[in-house]
């Protein structure tokens, strides 16, 4: 199947989304999707107690990596701003067994994503509401999130849209002024952002500080939780392309959107980072307890003012749940429409607004088996979903660079990246690729082991098989199985994109 030079699609008859997205709002719901803040705080801990204050430059190492991806999404979806992006961009440039495959990959990342998401969430309601750690309650948060990411996705798009755009108004206000005022008021130890140490257990079992010397033992600690807390961030920019084929002028503004919703993430990220790390008063002790923002923050404003702050930021964090939701939901949509899935008739259906609503409940659904799966710290599933999410990506960089060898974008769309876009596609290809790599390493701390989750020994094979592994392969042992059996029919389904009307 060639290259489809064109940029706006009709819709089959299997269902239809309704056009209702500004570039505005499309930015909104792709900066919201990334969460910013809220993921930066869910594991800032972590990744301080792995290798100290010098987790900052994980931020601007990933920020070059997912840098150079943003803009290959961007000239994608300003040339194919279609519902299942990841699925049909792959499709569009390298034929339908290529698409299926990459599709699927996607497809299997996004529901332990959507769990990993409601799994950093009590890592704000414990401060808020003082409540001691419990699998219990955080299973039940999780639970009332996945519920309320279904019923907020059953309601008209446009809606979604405006409620990111004051609740990205409302946090981006609170947290600036904060971490501002935070930065200000405090002493400033500009030397916690190079300081390297790591969280170790003593024979008696105690933990304490050991300082790191040296690069060899700084640098594996490093890529491992260093760079972790910025690799959980700074991704899902592809969702401005999926909701393209729900918003106005999308081969301008889908790109727009994505440009904008990355800036505006990246900047985030600087001003967290550069005014809560250096306003952090004692970092041992910090390292020790695993809250180093509320160690900054309340060292230096009143503790009603963190509550403020993580009230904010749990709506944020909410908000950006239920629009990540949405893009996983268009994901499976746009493949459903296809045919692509099992059951597809069904997962293609809307309802009269344009909301897929029968593939909110399947995301809903199978979001939350994780949560009963895994029995013990939930939020360990946030290394193999953000793994499996930078395979896929690796994977569409690869086919992108493979057919710009090949002389695509024959017709350039609105936004094109012209004689860079060779040099920004390899950047991406090797970022993505290193990145997947990385992830997927078995270590304890960012790609482990049931029994290394559950603190056990023996028991059941697989419990002894790395996480990102496991949510990768199960999908993928799936769709073999699925493929084996009707791959004719799939690949003899008429597509969405067969049917591209270019502009005039």
């Amino acid at each position: 199947m060639g290259t489809v030079e064109t940029t706006e699609p009709s819709v089959p008859t299997a269902g239809k989304l309704t056009r209702a997205l500004t570039a505005l709002t499309n930015g909104a719901l792709t900066f919201a999707g990334v969460g910013v803040f809220a993921g930066l705080f869910s594991l800032y801990g972590f990744s301080i107690s792995g290798v100290g204050g010098a987790e900052f430059w994980g931020w601007p190492l990933v920020a070059i990596s997912v840098g150079a991806m943003v803009l290959v999404i961007a000239e994608l979806a300003s040339k194919y701003p279609f519902a299942g992006s990841m699925y049909q961009w792959p499709t569009i440039l390298a034929g339908k067994r290529v698409g299926w495959w990459m599709g699927w990959v996607y497809a299997g990342a996004l529901f332990p994503l959507m769990t990993a998401y409601y799994a950093s969430l009590p890592v704000l309601i414990h401060p808020l509401f003082n409540l001691a750690p419990s699998f219990r309650t955080d299973e039940i948060i999780i639970v009332v999130a996945a519920v309320v990411a279904v019923l907020w996705n059953v309601v008209r798009i446009g809606i979604l849209g405006r409620i990111a755009q004051w609740a990205m108004v409302l946090e981006l206000s609170v947290v600036t002024v904060v971490c501002l005022l935070t930065f200000i008021l405090g002493v400033k130890h500009f030397g916690n952002l190079t300081q390297t140490a790591t969280v170790t257990t003593t024979s008696s079992g105690a933990a304490a500080v050991a300082a790191l010397h040296g690069l060899g033992n700084v640098l594996p600690l490093f890529l491992g939780a260093g760079v972790f807390n910025a690799l959980w961030v700074l991704y899902t920019f592809e969702n401005g392309g999926t909701l393209g084929e729900e918003t106005m002028d999308a081969g301008r503004n889908a790109p727009r959107g994505v440009i904008g919703a990355y800036i505006f993430a990246i900047t985030c990220g600087f001003l967290f980072l550069l005014t809560l790390t250096p306003s952090i008063p004692d970092m041992k002790a910090a390292m020790l307890g695993g809250v180093p923002a509320e160690n900054a923050i309340t060292a230096h404003l009143p503790t009603g003012v963190f509550k403020l702050f993580l009230v904010v930021v749990s709506i944020g964090l909410i908000v950006a749940t239920n629009t990540m939701f949405t893009g996983a939901v268009r994901h499976i949509f746009g493949m459903a429409r296809d045919g692509q899935v099992p059951f597809s008739p069904t997962f293609a259906r809307t309802l009269k607004d344009g909301s897929p609503w029968t593939a909110v409940l399947l995301i809903g659904a199978l979001s939350l088996v994780p949560v009963f799966v895994f029995t013990t710290k939930t939020s360990s599933i946030v290394g193999g979903a953000t793994a499996a999410m930078y395979l896929a990506y690796f994977l569409i960089m690869s086919v992108t660079l493979i057919y710009r060898f090949r002389g695509w974008p024959k017709v350039k769309g609105w936004f094109s990246l012209g004689r860079w876009g060779l040099a920004v596609n390899i950047v991406a290809v090797i970022g993505t690729g290193l990145t997947a790599l990385n992830l997927l390493w078995p270590r304890s701390s960012t790609n482990p082991t049931y029994n290394q989750i559950a603190g056990t020994t023996g028991g059941f094979f697989l419990k002894d098989i790395p996480m990102a592994w496991l949510i990768i392969g199960f999908p993928l042992l799936i769709g073999v199985c699925f493929y084996a059996a009707r791959s004719k029919r799939i690949h003899d389904h008429p597509l969405a994109i067969d049917q591209y009307h270019p502009e005039p």
